[in-house]
């Protein structure tokens, strides 16, 4: 089977450039599927090129970019009633009223590609703020304050979802969908400060949860004390800090129980809208985006268990952007400094997160920024997904191709994105998907792509002439 060619792209290139850009990318890039950014407040898969970065060669020179979020497809409110959240159309200027999907899979059928609507459920930009009745959904955190995110066991916040997928699927021919969801629960929320974007408080203690720790046993009112003493431990400037975080859990590991029970609603919600799609259209293949923090994270890694995400999944798309990720990791490293190894260098630190996470990228930790990581961290993790996996469901990693970081970090050139797609598809990779979003890249990286495919597609040819009996 020949590997898929993903690529992740809004509604705002089609705008600029027309939906014959679809061509360009297949003929250029070899792609096969495209990856449409349908659903999204995050200005990361939305949107033109950020300002102040080069021009990546396509789309306008010039421009104002008005990004609001929301649905870039029509809706049907039909599909909304019984939740306090209704359709909601993003209201960016240049592509307000425009439908991407009746745009474009009608070209991309007549051209044979793919069709995927990538949902992304970040709201950390806070544009959710202007959706009437998002307040109403709301985490709540230790102290009982409104938390910035949706809760996840919120039946209104559920209900809206599959609300959702079920709009698009009855009213498009997908081939699949995509979710995405870069949160962590609440401990690493507290130890890593967040990650980029956030605010590193603890949560979700909203009723629906307080009920749902009730039925497990879960004392709530301890679960946030321990949390409230776990922050102010955290952001503290005292030595002995893993001791006496250690020494917390001992006290109250109700933390880690509450961790639990905020990880299994997240993983509920996707059963559930995995179920959902496969009841309504079968065919469709239903996967996820696993977010980088499982590469830099051992906590997040070992919630984030391929052998029962298997179990409901189609395909995995494993984060693997290797340019930009010294630059990630430096920052997710110097949170977790910060927060509960105070007493212990970020070299160290380092080494030991790198080595239990089962990739070697030794160097001095201040020059990860520079150097980002080689394509032996693709290897290796393609490599172990691959084996969790163990067939059940398709792996393509992603690949980042000039994801926008500051200019002192490492930036992705062709051979690095020749590199990194030879490695995925040598490591047994069923294919790649290209990210961040195609108003970001580069050609030149996406014609070292095409090239590296034409490549790979002529060595193929030759072996199997040669293998031929004469």
């Amino acid at each position: 089977m020949e590997p898929l060619i993903g690529l992740q792209l809004g509604a705002i290139s089609f705008a600029d450039e027309g939906v014959d850009v679809i061509d360009l990318l297949a003929e250029k890039a070899g792609v096969t599927a495209l990856f449409v950014a349908t659903q999204a407040f995050d200005r990361g898969v939305q949107g033109r090129q950020i300002t102040g970065r080069p021009h990546p060669g396509h789309g306008p020179y010039d421009f104002d970019d008005d990004h609001w979020g929301g649905s870039y497809v029509t809706q049907h409110a039909e599909h909304y009633r019984g939740s306090v959240l209704q359709p909601y159309r993003a209201p960016d200027r240049d592509v307000e009223g425009y439908d991407v999907l009746a745009s474009v899979i009608p070209k991309a059928r007549e051209r044979g590609l793919q069709t995927y609507s990538f949902v992304l459920e970040n709201s950390h930009s806070g544009l959710t703020r202007y959706v009437p009745n998002w307040s109403k959904v709301l985490q709540v955190d230790a102290w009982g304050r409104s938390d910035s995110y949706a809760c996840v066991r919120n039946p209104d916040y559920l209900a809206w979802w599959l609300s959702l997928v079920e709009d698009q699927v009855r009213h498009y021919e997908l081939d699949g969908i995509m979710f995405g969801s870069e949160r962590n629960g609440p401990l690493g929320n507290v130890l890593e400060d967040g990650g980029f974007a956030r605010d590193g408080r603890p949560y979700c203690f909203c009723s629906h949860c307080v009920a749902a720790g009730e039925r497990r046993g879960i004392d709530s009112r301890r679960a946030a004390e321990g949390y409230v003493k776990l922050y102010q431990l955290a952001r503290g400037n005292d030595d002995s800090s893993f001791i006496r975080f250690l020494r917390l859990l001992l006290t109250y590991p109700e933390i880690i129980a509450w961790e639990q029970l905020w990880h299994e609603g997240y993983e509920e919600l996707q059963k559930r809208l995995y179920g959902a799609v496969k009841f309504l259209a079968p065919d469709v293949q239903v996967g996820w985006h696993v977010w980088h923090h499982n590469t830099f994270s051992p906590l997040y890694r070992a919630e984030m268990d391929y052998t029962r995400i298997r179990e409901y999944s189609d395909f995995v798309k494993p984060v693997m952007y290797n340019n930009c990720a010294g630059y990630r990791l430096h920052h997710h490293i110097s949170a977790w400094r910060r927060s509960i190894f105070r007493e212990i260098d970020e070299q160290t630190v380092y080494d030991l997160f790198r080595q239990s996470l089962g990739y070697d990228e030794a160097m001095p930790f201040d020059e990860l920024p520079g150097r980002g990581l080689s394509t032996d961290y693709v290897r290796r993790e393609t490599t172990r997904t691959l084996k969790e996996i163990d067939g059940q469901a398709r792996v393509y990693p992603g690949l980042d191709v000039n994801v926008p970081t500051p200019s002192h970090v490492k930036q992705t050139g062709p051979d690095d994105i020749a590199d990194s797609l030879t490695t995925a598809l040598d490591a047994g990779a069923d294919g790649v998907i290209l990210s961040r979003k195609y108003s970001e890249m580069d050609l030149g990286n996406l014609e070292a792509v095409g090239s590296t495919l034409r490549h790979r597609a002529s060595e193929a040819q030759q072996h199997s002439a040669q293998g031929r009996p004469s």
